[in-house]
């Protein structure tokens, strides 16, 4: 290729990179291709242009972008996150192809392309690690889970939720548990709403981003499949839910209220959580802020041993 070429294909690519329209974004990556048919990037920004949602389910384009600025990636130990364009767009590769592959059913593609991300992210991406996650737990590989998520680099909902998934089929629901839950709770106190259906995402995210959002819906769904797979894996993920919503007045606007209340009744601890709901109203009416409340709410549960509802 004649250095004047090469220049037109390198201002061509750094257009297409920084082209936020979809349609003209399309249109530089068909022009990149025909200069250059092995450009990994024009294949991604394909894909990425592409607004028919059935059709972003085909993953093929993803699988060619990889493969071809795989062999780019040469030193993946000494990528530090910052100012690397190249790792950072592999790396959006590889969690998109991990999710679209994870919700097409291509669970062993979605679980290379999971593990190939957890090796070179420094970032704390949310779907590849979710993924990742979330493939081990349906691999029923608990024990490497629970090593993956204490091992990891940072701590999101996603591992803790299961890491928690992994402590129940392995030790059964008590404390130990319901613990990495709570812990799950208090990194984002609204999620378990969502995956629970209680909430609505399509009312909730309407006004943020779309890339947001489509991150947020992804991973509500994962984790929803994981905490409805069996039926006691289910009641032992919403009763502490239940509970911590019910403290926290979350759970005021359902019509389970009257169902939960009748449930602690039964379980002989209605009138404590009455009062531990009390204290925490006192702490809101006092000033004190949300998230102060809920880490309170989630102390006390603990301290009360989820009162002997786990």
């Amino acid at each position: 290729m004649r250095n004047s070429d090469e220049e037109k294909l390198r201002r061509l690519v750094s257009e297409m990179l920084e082209e936020d329209d979809d349609e003209r974004r399309s249109v530089l990556a068909d022009s990149v291709l025909e200069m250059d048919p092995n450009n990994g990037l024009a294949r991604y920004a394909k894909w990425q242009s592409i607004k028919d949602e059935e059709s972003m389910t085909d993953t093929t384009l993803l699988r060619e972008a990889a493969a071809l600025l795989r062999p780019d990636i040469e030193n993946p130990d000494e990528y530090d996150g910052d100012g690397d364009m190249l790792y950072s767009i592999y790396l959006s590769i590889l969690s998109d192809l991990a999710s679209y592959s994870y919700l097409i059913g291509d669970r062993s593609g979605a679980f290379e392309a999971a593990s190939e991300f957890m090796k070179l992210d420094r970032d704390g991406g949310a779907i590849g690690r979710t993924v990742y996650f979330a493939s081990l737990a349906e691999r029923g590989d608990f024990k490497k889970l629970l090593s993956a998520v204490e091992d990891d680099i940072c701590e999101t909902p996603s591992g803790e939720y299961c890491r928690a998934i992994a402590a129940f089929e392995t030790a059964g629901s008590g404390n130990e548990a319901a613990d990495y839950l709570a812990n799950a709770i208090s990194l984002d106190p609204e999620l378990p709403y969502y995956i629970l259906e209680l909430r609505s995402i399509e009312e909730d995210l309407s006004d943020d981003g779309d890339d947001y959002a489509g991150e947020f819906v992804l991973i509500v769904m994962i984790l929803s499949e994981l905490w409805s797979e069996t039926g006691d894996r289910l009641a032992f993920f919403s009763a502490v839910a239940f509970a911590f919503g019910y403290l926290t007045r979350r759970m005021d606007d359902s019509g389970d209220l009257t169902m939960l209340e009748q449930t602690y009744r039964d379980a002989g601890c209605l009138e404590d959580m009455r009062e531990a709901r009390d204290i925490l109203d006192a702490m809101l009416a006092g000033g004190r802020e949300q998230r102060e409340v809920d880490d309170e709410a989630l102390s006390m549960l603990q301290e009360a041993g989820y009162f002997g509802l786990v």
